[in-house]
């Protein structure tokens, strides 16, 4: 048994040009802390390279040609744009079908609208009237557009249920 740590190891100028464990593991754990904080930089770069831009669908949509829509009287809803268009004797609304307490999809119900998610309820004017939604259901402006097709503008919105409807006008 070697009475010292490294004897075995003989240097004529009496420097160890081997690394011990512990100098090893240390240098690996630097160059692992080094490599991800290198990884989070260029992600964070290219990051700023990406464009950031919304995929939010327009705020015009077409609900289709006014003969087609105005064919049948009722409610339809459209998932895609998460609203009801109604028609009725020749006139079109178009209403939210989006809850104002946090944005769930509200329900037909018999009495006018139902919100699955926290109980909300509305009338078929879309006037509150039990649950924690605190305000109504809007409605959304109808025109026709250069090419013909009734158009919505959801930018463009009222509460008032009776100015709400359009008559295409041919």
């Amino acid at each position: 048994m070697p009475k010292y740590r490294n004897s075995l190891n003989v240097d004529p100028d009496d420097k160890d040009p081997r690394i011990s464990r512990r100098s090893f593991l240390a240098l690996m754990g630097v160059g692992a802390c080094l490599v991800g904080a290198g990884h989070m930089f260029g992600a964070s770069i290219l990051g700023f390279l990406y464009p950031n831009a919304m995929k939010v669908p327009p705020s015009v949509f077409s609900i289709g040609r006014p003969e087609e829509v105005l064919s049948k009287d009722g409610k339809i809803f459209d998932p895609k744009q998460k609203v009801f268009v109604e028609t009725n004797a020749g006139k079109v609304r178009v209403q939210t079908a989006v809850c104002t307490h946090l944005g769930c999809t509200v329900n037909l119900a018999e009495t006018g609208y139902a919100c699955p998610c926290h109980g909300s309820t509305y009338d078929r004017y879309g006037r509150v009237t039990g649950g924690p939604a605190p305000s109504d259901l809007v409605f959304f402006k109808v025109f026709r557009g250069a090419s013909g097709d009734l158009l919505v503008d959801k930018a463009k919105s009222s509460l008032d249920w009776k100015s709400a409807w359009y008559t295409p006008t041919t």
